[in-house]
């Protein structure tokens, strides 16, 4: 209840969210273009004024706790509903063309959230590039993407946002599992960050396989799963039509955890910087 009788400052809210972005106070200094003590001081502000600690120190900088955790998501809306309000009030409209790099397992994610933005900024373009976690990472060190959606190890600095998903193991509707024989695996291409933890998820048990193929595509997953070829990790948002998943069982792998991150570039336009608000909004509010 004292959250809801509090007055934030969003000129306290942004030096917050800034210092969670980047992970230091003088990183954040330098992108709001203010001194390093005043930063700082704006964060104790905060803390005095919510009562409880928001960041922790770490050997890789400043981390948030789980009250600063909690408070991230809060933050986001009311910052963003803020200067919501300023360009309904003075009639402005953004206009931008944001090149936007997803991996294709996982842009299931984003269908109906970037539907909401663009049902909500018209004159925003996003051009949606669909490709492999590492050829994505590479495009965007290369500057030639504005966000990227890829798995979390394929890049080294720090997402603005990371979400948990998990592969299930899917089969078409009429497949029978022999666990007798080694089970026929779909499996992804090596290089792929997620081969690894289906490696290790099928070794947790012991369990024996075989690679019936390799899919270097959503697409390709699918269609192997709907010919009947073997079993497949995929998302449950994309488990292709007359497939089911699995039942969890000891003679059965389990999920496969896998993370996600969003990844914007350290100057961006207006537009790329408001649908990374947009998405982590919205994202928290679906993983809520």
């Amino acid at each position: 209840m004292r959250l809801l009788m509090l007055d934030l400052d969003s000129y306290l809210l942004r030096a917050f969210l800034t210092v969670a972005e980047i992970g230091t106070v003088n990183g954040a200094a330098v992108k709001l273009n203010r001194t390093q003590a005043a930063v700082s001081m704006q964060i104790r502000k905060l803390e005095e004024l919510v009562g409880v600690t928001l960041f922790s120190r770490s050997s890789k900088g400043l981390e948030l706790t789980s009250h600063g955790q909690i408070m991230l998501a809060y933050a986001r809306e009311m910052v963003a509903l803020s200067d919501e309000v300023g360009k309904r009030l003075t009639g402005k409209m953004i206009e931008d063309r944001i090149r936007l790099g997803v991996e294709d397992f996982a842009a299931g994610h984003l269908i109906d959230i970037l539907s909401a933005f663009r049902a909500q900024n018209p004159k925003v373009e996003i051009d949606i590039i669909v490709e492999p976690n590492r050829r994505l990472a590479s495009l965007f060190e290369d500057r030639k993407l504005d966000l990227v959606v890829c798995d979390i190890t394929c890049l080294s600095r720090k997402p603005t946002l990371i979400w948990t998903e998990y592969l299930m193991w899917t089969v078409r509707s009429d497949f029978v599992a022999d666990t007798e024989k080694p089970l026929p695996i779909i499996m992804f291409e090596e290089e792929c960050p997620w081969t690894l933890p289906t490696i290790a998820a099928l070794s947790q048990r012991n369990i024996k396989w075989k690679t019936a193929c390799v899919a270097s595509t959503l697409v390709a997953m699918a269609t192997a799963v709907r010919v009947g070829i073997g079993i497949a990790p995929m998302m449950l948002n994309t488990k292709p039509e007359g497939c089911r998943t699995l039942d969890r069982s000891a003679d059965l792998p389990g999920p496969v955890r896998i993370e996600i991150g969003l990844y914007a570039q350290s100057e961006t336009a207006e537009g790329a910087r408001y649908l990374v608000d947009f998405i982590s909004r919205h994202t928290a509010i679906l993983s809520s």
